[in-house]
């Protein structure tokens, strides 16, 4: 298993702007964009992550969109406007505090998950922060509360969400998934991916014929969709935010407005001995209470995605 350590702060002014139809863009480009449809949060060692404004029973690759079967892996078609970017760059977060919350990164996949089975189900976890996907991936092993489970006749439906397991259910037979090691890379860093289980082996369970989906790139975010075997995905280049930092050090990637927590006021969930308890009214209050921040306050530091940790990390892929 590799693990990768993210160190990120957050403060400053004269930040970036530039256009979403750019050949090579910048995290900016995420924290313009998903403003409208989330919170940005200064989190502890991760820098600036995104909370969705969702209902209570959002799961990342679960809810609002489907499998579609890629020549570059199972990719997650997703229904919400701002799918392009959380579904597909980056990783998830659970926080008991907080909720769901994306850390974003610079490369692109079909799916940033583990795929894995147990019994007649399939599942399958976004990857947390700090781990990377390699040969020996299947060493690691998520918190019961990531992992999402459907009967295996049922992960081809485009309404998914009404055929995955409760978290109760998928709890009770987490411990015995077994990790499924079919593996891809991507094409801008090389880096592993998991494509997930065999289109041939699914397609023994699934009544549906399973139609090849092609990838075609667009140019703007209002272009993306799934029209029949067409998905039309925007996956501009995203420079690492070190370099960034590199050739332009006095311009500030960070949203326009944020919140900031404070390393007290987090509950990351990354092992199964912990507990998440609270619920999300509860969670939206947190994030609520949390102090406001806008990019013209005060003079800060450039928001590399690395902070202190400039040197000693890197930032998730």
């Amino acid at each position: 298993m590799v693990i990768a350590i993210l160190f990120s702060g957050c403060a400053g002014t004269n930040s970036i702007t530039e256009s979403t139809d750019s050949g090579t863009v910048t995290y900016q480009t995420f924290y313009d964009n998903l403003s409208p449809y989330g919170t940005w949060i200064d989190y502890p060692n991760y820098g600036n992550v995104w909370d969705p404004n969702t209902e209570s029973d959002f799961r990342p690759y679960a809810t609002n969109g489907h499998w579609a079967s890629s020549p570059e892996g199972w990719a997650w078609a997703s229904d919400f406007n701002w799918g392009w970017a959380p579904f597909h760059y980056g990783r998830w977060l659970y926080d008991d505090m907080y909720g769901w919350l994306w850390i974003p990164g610079y490369d692109w996949s079909p799916a940033w998950v583990t795929w894995g089975s147990v019994d007649d189900f399939y599942c399958w976890a976004p990857l947390m922060p700090g781990v990377d996907v390699n040969l020996q991936f299947g060493s690691w092993r998520p918190h019961s509360i990531y992992w999402n489970a459907c009967s295996r006749d049922h992960i081809y439906d485009r309404n998914l969400s009404a055929a995955i397991q409760t978290h109760d259910q998928v709890k009770a037979v987490s411990k015995r998934i077994t990790i499924i090691n079919n593996f891809n890379t991507t094409k801008t860093h090389n880096l592993y991916y998991s494509k997930g289980p065999d289109v041939q082996e699914v397609q023994k369970y699934v009544k549906p014929t399973i139609d090849q989906t092609s990838i075609k790139e667009v140019r703007k975010t209002t272009e993306v969709k799934h029209n029949g075997n067409t998905m039309q995905v925007y996956r501009p280049a995203v420079q690492d935010p070190k370099i960034t930092v590199q050739q332009h050090p006095q311009k500030i990637l960070q949203p326009k407005e944020f919140r900031k927590a404070e390393p007290t006021q987090s509950k990351p969930i990354t092992t199964e001995d912990q507990k998440p308890v609270m619920q999300r009214p509860e969670q939206k209050i947190n994030i609520q209470n949390l102090p406001v921040h806008r990019s013209n306050e005060g003079p800060g530091k450039n928001n590399s995605g690395n902070g202190k940790g400039v040197g000693k990390g890197r930032v998730n892929n």
